[in-house]
């Protein structure tokens, strides 16, 4: 069947890149510049879209120019040990160094964009009540606005209400993707010589942080609409490969989520007070470094845990307020009709469990930022290694002012026809079931498994019993996903990604037998010295799954090399 008689339209372009946040934004403007015809497809609108979209308050990332990659290392190496820990070990070297030694380019970059990177006085001032490290303090509540305004100054063609299903290939090289108007239901083809794929990390595969009196929650502390695994889900299913899928970030958030953001608040390294119930002062995260908090465990006095802010001085507080009005105004209301007040209120922490996939996990890349399937690309939180808004903003830049070499040696994209009919009938299937189960009736038990047989420590008879269920949900239910219009569509859709990826992070749970980094195995407590440096891989072949481990990437630049631009 020829193509313009399956799809409903059908859009031609150089570059795709799925999701406006501040990864897709960026690179879709850079690669504008450089004369390309740029579509960037978000499933929301591009002006309050992704994590950033209410707002930031700090950006990190605003390294020094020139350093060379040992300088790179001794000065990540100085932070504290959960910004090490968040990144060095596990993404590829190479890039990772790219990132950070560009920026200030970044920065630059964001200006030229229309972004403003200055803070309420109307200066570049570092951050200094927030992280440690090279951040700044910004006044980002317009962020996204201004982002979104800069991307169509530069002749981007924005596909608004519109969600990214499923990628297309011809022989092992991306040519394009499937997408659904969520507004019209209308079924698109979008013909791409290159695709970026810039949808966030995942969080949909455990339930929030904050208890809510209704059922379906997506309270998270990242913007609930784009953490659905969307982009690792499409990448895995067209054959790119996925990395570290086992390892999630775990502790530290705010069961007060809504009336004190942890983001405002900032990690380690600032100085809050950590409390146990009865007042005690306990030193970085309790439960995980400190002796004494082993101690005070045995005493049964280990939770609640509380971290405090009543101890700082006014002008401290009156910085962390700003805050709240860049990343989370209604905060104040909230808090003030619960009876908080956010400058004396001790603030109960969930330090032992997930909170997301996030930071390890997500699509593997080269130095260049290319996935294994030639053609695809991946910027910020979707990518494997990565975390935190200057990484999203400096790979957006670098992939989108590197994209035409790609481009322009590229052939025409080639569009599998039958392809296309087997994904449409895929994706339009919801609609034609009448009377079957609401998808987040089916998310909510995807993440009930997560967090009931996966958790932050692991052991084998729960993983498997919590593979046996999900792949149960996946056979009786998924089939009977009902969606009720267009929008209902969407969150069928994204129901089908978030079991993909709770399938995969369950299988590689399984498969790293031993304790490391952020994935605990109560039946392997001790790290396997044969698996230093050895990364878990997850790829579709021929229909078939394949898990692998292999080593990393060593760093591919010299010692003494400088990135300039």
């Amino acid at each position: 069947m020829a193509l313009e008689k399956i799809a409903d339209r059908i859009v031609e372009t150089d570059v795709l890149v799925v999701g406006g946040g501040i990864a897709g934004c960026p690179a879709a403007a850079k690669a504008a510049e450089h004369g390309l015809k740029v579509t960037l497809a978000e499933k929301a609108k591009t002006d309050r879209s992704g994590s950033a979209a209410e707002g930031i308050d700090h950006y990190g990332g605003a390294f020094p120019r020139g350093m060379t990659p040992k300088e790179w290392q001794g000065y990540i190496d100085s932070f504290s040990p959960g910004f090490a820990y968040g990144a060095a070990p596990w993404a590829d070297p190479t890039r990772f160094y790219r990132q950070y030694a560009n920026g200030m380019w970044a920065v630059e970059e964001l200006e030229k964009l229309g972004v403003t990177m200055r803070w309420t006085d109307g200066e570049r001032r570092p951050c200094d009540c927030h992280h440690e490290g090279p951040f700044l303090r910004v006044h980002w509540q317009n962020v996204k606005p201004e982002m979104a305004a800069g991307v169509r100054k530069r002749g981007v063609n924005v596909l608004e209400r519109t969600m990214v299903v499923d990628l297309l290939t011809n022989n092992g090289v991306v040519t394009g993707a499937t997408a659904i108007d969520t507004r019209t239901g209308e079924f698109i083809v979008i013909k791409s010589k290159a695709v970026v794929i810039a949808t966030a990390a995942c969080s949909r595969v455990i339930n929030p942080e904050t208890p809510l009196p209704w059922k379906y929650k997506f309270n998270y502390h990242w913007c609930p609409s784009s953490v659905s695994g969307d982009g690792w889900a499409m990448a895995y299913r067209a054959g790119a490969e996925l990395s570290s899928m086992e390892q999630a970030e775990r502790g530290g958030r705010f069961r007060d989520d809504k009336v004190m953001s942890f983001g405002n608040h900032g990690n380690e390294g600032i100085p809050a007070k950590r409390l146990t119930w009865d007042g005690e002062e306990t030193i970085g995260r309790p439960g995980f470094r400190s002796r004494r908090f082993a101690e005070i465990q045995r005493q049964g006095r280990d939770e609640p845990r509380y971290i405090s802010l009543e101890h700082l001085p006014d002008d401290y507080q009156k910085r962390v307020e700003v805050a709240f009005v860049d990343e989370r105004l209604v905060s104040f209301k909230i808090a003030e009709d619960r009876g908080f007040n956010p400058r004396t209120h001790w603030y109960e922490t969930m330090d032992n469990r997930v909170n997301q996939l996030h930071v390890e996990p997500g699509i593997y890349l080269d130095a260049d930022f290319m996935s294994s399937l030639p053609g695809l690309y991946a910027v910020g939180d979707c990518m494997a290694g990565n975390h935190d808004v200057a990484n999203a903003a400096a790979s957006g830049f670098l992939v989108g002012d590197s994209i035409h070499e790609f481009v322009n040696k590229a052939s025409e994209p080639v569009i599998d026809e039958a392809r296309v009919e087997s994904l449409k009938q895929i994706s339009l299937a919801p609609l034609g079931v009448k009377d079957g189960t609401e998808p987040m009736e089916l998310e909510s038990a995807v993440r009930y498994i997560c967090d009931r047989y996966v958790g932050v420590a692991r052991a084998e008879g729960r993983l498997r019993e919590g593979l046996r269920r999900l792949g149960s949900l996946k056979r009786e239910f998924l089939p009977q996903l009902v969606a009720k219009n267009p929008h209902y569509l969407m969150r069928a859709l994204e129901v089908r990604n978030v079991m993909d990826i709770a399938e995969l992070h369950i299988q590689a749970c399984l498969e790293r037998k031993e304790t490391r980094m952020a994935h605990t195995r109560l039946d392997y407590p001790e790290a396997d010295p044969s698996l230093d440096d050895m990364l878990l891989f997850q790829r579709l072949e021929n229909g078939k799954s394949v898990i692998e481990f292999r080593k990393r990437a060593p760093m591919a630049l010299p010692d003494d090399h400088k990135e300039e631009r």
